[in-house]
């Protein structure tokens, strides 16, 4: 039997709860960052941090040190499907262990929230896909290469191919997407002129249309006249790194702003 860490249970204390790093942090007093150390076993906290840890998840100080057996040694012992889920899931990235804990937090919710029952067999969920933020700002890191998301449900009603969807901020897409829309995105990186996609450029990440002209030279478009300062050029020869993270699965058949057609 395997002993757990102080940071595996302290992470599991927290999901358990259904709380945020973010949550945690505000109700014992101290930054997120501190508990993002904590949880990665980069820091240990001090003893008053612990005592409050304690009260917070209802707990004992021992528990929270490890001095009381763990979960798999207790009385109520786990089963062996149960202690696989465990050990799967302790050989998991980042990236999959973030998957798993929101299936797990929206599974509970599912089972546990009443209004889920009185949906018709059409209205309820039937997949996950993640969902990503995307910043009004012009340029920032592309978060679809790291962790800044969070599992959705979908129903019928979302395109069965899309992918992944993301939470739109500003109105440079508006009337095709307007402020607050979440847009559904189908990974490909083959898109026609006119087609709306998430792109990276540098690093920088951008809902943007396409177009490319016979010199190979690329513009991402907001459909937006008036933000057409917005606007992102990349000459054939330009050096910069540019991604195209897939193609927005709009319900309206898109086209070009009138100053590219010819």
């Amino acid at each position: 039997m395997f002993k757990m860490k102080f940071y595996d249970r302290l992470k599991a204390l927290r999901i358990s709860s259904s709380m945020t790093q973010k949550e945690l942090s505000k109700k014992i007093g101290v930054s997120v960052v501190t508990v993002r150390n904590w949880e990665s076993g980069n820091k240990s906290p001090s003893m008053s941090a612990i005592i409050s840890l304690a009260k917070t998840f209802r707990v004992s100080t021992d528990y929270m040190l490890g001095v009381t057996p763990d979960i798999e040694t207790d009385n109520a012992l786990l089963n062996l499907s149960e202690k696989s889920l465990i050990l799967n899931y302790r050989v998991l990235d980042n990236y999959g262990r973030k998957v798993v804990e929101t299936l797990c937090r929206l599974e509970k919710q599912r089972v546990t929230d009443n209004s889920i029952v009185t949906l018709s067999e059409s209205q309820r969920p039937c997949r996950y896909i993640p969902k990503y933020l995307m910043p009004s700002a012009a340029g920032f890191s592309a978060p679809l290469d790291g962790e800044e998301f969070e599992m959705m449900l979908v129903d019928g009603n979302v395109p069965y191919d899309a992918d992944f969807a993301v939470s739109i901020q500003g109105d440079s897409m508006f009337p095709l997407i307007r402020n607050g829309d979440i847009v559904y995105v189908k990974k490909t990186s083959e898109l026609k002129n006119g087609e709306v996609g998430i792109f990276s450029v540098d690093g920088a990440a951008y809902c943007k249309q396409y177009y490319i002209d016979n010199n190979g030279n690329l513009t991402l478009v907001s459909a937006n006249p008036h933000y057409k300062s917005t606007n992102v050029f990349i000459s054939a020869d330009s050096n910069s790194e540019v991604r195209c993270y897939g193609k927005v699965l709009l319900k309206t058949k898109t086209s070009l702003p009138n100053y590219f057609v010819k």
